[in-house]
């Protein structure tokens, strides 16, 4: 037989139950703002019957209820669009982060409107196309003067911004860094928590989603991928290294590169490996710092130091008003200490580099003609893993502008151009691969005579006669006056994009004047009067349409163009990938929502529900006791 009071603690059962079902009703209701909380739900079973099966159970009716029980409170939530968005998270900062630099390297050049390199260029080559019509005139060479100053306070000013977005990239990698290891720390703590609680069998449902929030913030920073194989242990990985394994950490540790100004890399505090990423904002910051800002830097030096060196070897051939020649325009600062071009890159304190940016030959040529000379031109062009030869060919038949579009062409890391006197100038360009040897011819040589005994670059043909940079002496390998050759800048050197002390000082040094031929020798070597403004036409034609190639670009407005077009095209596509992938990202939420968040009518409808059963069971309850009171009290003797 049954016991008396069984009925009582059914009713005692459900009251708990429907109490708990309440709470976590309000539990659920209170967090309704919070995005990162998954909704619970009590899951109610009915409790074991009795009796259970057996020969020696009471003769009664078996199976009889017991009430309910709360198996477990639950929370709602889909891992599988939890791992979608935390894919997305890596993509969609790594976007975003994209787009807010790139859209602060745009307002750096801010064009096409305002005070920009192109306005002030544009101004400064039409001063000269002014002074080549009054040469005379000392107000029109103060005004050459003015305009190079506001273009080299520009070009020094954009370097300076490019320069400090690069710094502000470098301390935010190392916050951003510094925060991965935190929730790595925090994640670990979770970690810990989690497996206690779920050692005594409980549902720790909050701590899961603050652990959940915590992987997501870590995707935005990183490209993670999550293991869920092992119930008692959670694994997080970048690339193929384990970040997170459980309660254990493994830190990620902040080193300066020497080989990169000093700049922050990342590595594994335990082996010293690289920390290899794809996405998250991290990744963004390295490529923004080690990328996109060095190629637009490497652009505007490149910029800066073709129009200097352009301007100065035309400038130099040219007479001033007082009939001063041989003037550099703009100042030279050259990398090597030595009129030799010699240069220490080890640190031992011995010179072991030629470093040399043009050479011009000593032969004045119609490039048009047949060169009538056949041969094979060896260049060594840097790349990821050293150097790439290229051979370029020429033919008895080809004419030198033809060879020149051949070298331009094949990208050799030297450009080749026709001098305002008719001679061959080899210039090299930017190194992509490592920014300390811009502007640094590498290797010249020829098996034939085009550039031996035609144009007059080098001394000899073959080996013997080939210009290597990486050994010392090698300047003596050149036909060249010194003159005629340009030594490789000094780091930047859009920093340094300043006038002479002579120009600076006496605007008389100007050479506007070409000059004239007195011995009909092709050398304009005595002054043609204060008149004389066709040295002036000279340089702003070189800076305007003459090929006198700025890397592989023809012109400056060439070279400008593309680098414009270029940082337009990188801004456009970070901001249509950033807003694709935050679209991406609210539909993911969405979908999320739909499934953890909190409806409030939902809740609303619960908690009705669930108070009309616990009033059921505590009226059962009174019914009982009514019950039992007149077994009790009212069938007295």
């Amino acid at each position: 037989m049954g016991s008396t009071f069984q009925g009582i603690e059914i009713g005692k059962r459900g009251l708990s139950v429907h109490q708990q079902a309440i709470q976590t009703t309000g539990h659920n209701i209170s967090n309704a703002d919070n995005k990162h909380y998954a909704r619970q739900r009590v899951v109610m079973n009915s409790m074991d019957p009795i009796y259970d099966p057996a020969f020696n159970r009471a003769e009664v009716p078996g199976q009889i209820g017991q009430g309910v029980k709360i198996s477990e409170i639950e929370r709602v939530r889909d891992n599988f669009i939890d791992d979608r968005i935390i894919d997305s998270s890596s993509l969609k900062e790594y976007w975003g982060k994209k787009n807010d630099y790139l859209y602060q390297v745009e307002t750096v050049f801010n064009e096409p409107t305002g005070t920009t390199l192109r306005s002030m260029m544009d101004q400064f080559w039409s001063s000269w196309e002014d002074l080549s019509n009054y040469p005379e005139e000392t107000a029109h060479r103060a005004v050459v003067q003015e305009k190079a100053e506001a273009l080299g306070s520009r070009m020094e000013d954009v370097y300076r911004k490019l320069s400090l977005l690069r710094d502000q990239s470098n301390r935010e990698i190392e916050a951003k860094v510094n925060h991965l290891n935190t929730v790595s720390e925090n994640i670990k703590s979770l970690n810990e928590k989690i497996t206690k609680s779920q050692a005594l069998g409980d549902n720790p449902n909050d701590l899961l989603d603050r652990r959940d929030e915590l992987l997501q913030e870590l995707a935005g920073m990183a490209d993670i991928t999550i293991g869920r194989s092992d119930d008692d242990e959670l694994m997080v990985f970048i690339g193929q290294q384990i970040l997170i394994q459980g309660q254990k950490v493994h830190k990620i540790d902040l080193v300066g590169n020497p080989n990169n100004d000093g700049l922050l890399d990342l590595k594994w505090s335990g082996t010293g490996d690289t920390v290899l990423l794809r996405q998250g904002s991290i990744q963004a910051l390295y490529e923004i710092r080690d990328r996109i800002l060095v190629e637009k830097i490497n652009a505007v030096d490149a910029l800066a130091i073709n129009a200097m060196d352009v301007i100065n070897e035309i400038h130099k051939d040219g007479f001033g008003l007082n009939g001063k020649t041989n003037v550099n325009f703009f100042e030279q600062r050259a990398l090597a200490t030595n009129t030799f071009g010699e240069i220490d890159t080890d640190g031992d304190g011995l010179n072991d580099k030629t470093a040399v940016f043009r050479v011009t030959g000593r032969t004045s040529l119609d490039p048009d003609r047949p060169i009538g000379i056949s041969g094979t031109m060896r260049f060594l062009k840097a790349s990821p893993g050293g150097e790439t030869e290229i051979l370029v060919p020429y033919s008895k038949d080809d004419t030198l502008n033809a060879v020149i579009k051949r070298i331009n062409r094949s990208e050799t890391g030297v450009v080749a151009y026709m001098s305002h006197d008719n001679q061959l100038a080899l210039k090299s360009t930017t190194n992509p691969n490592d920014k300390k040897e811009n502007f640094m011819i590498r290797h010249l040589e020829d098996s034939g005579e085009l550039l031996v005994g035609l144009t007059g670059i080098l001394t000899a043909s073959g080996v013997s006669g080939s210009f290597d940079y990486r050994k010392i002496g090698e300047i003596n390998k050149f036909q060249a006056n010194a003159q005629d050759i340009t030594l490789t800048p000094m780091y930047h050197p859009s920093s340094f994009f300043k006038m002479s002390e002579d120009v600076r000082n006496n605007p008389a040094n100007i050479a506007a004047g070409r000059g004239k031929d007195v011995n009909g020798s092709g050398d304009y070597n005595s002054p043609n009067g204060q008149k004389d403004g066709s040295n002036a036409l000279l340089i702003a034609a070189a800076l305007r349409e003459k090929p006198v190639m700025f890397d592989y670009s023809k012109t400056t407005d060439d070279f400008y163009n593309s680098l414009i077009s270029r940082l337009g095209t990188e801004a456009r596509e970070a901001k249509q990938e950033y807003t694709t992938q935050n679209e991406l990202m609210v539909e993911l939420e969405n979908m999320r929502q739909s499934v953890m968040g909190v409806n409030l009518d939902e809740e609303m409808a619960n908690m009705v529900q669930f108070q009309q059963s616990y009033n059921a069971s505590a009226r059962m309850i009174s019914t009982l006791n009514e019950m039992l009171d007149t077994i009790i009290n009212r069938l007295g003797v």
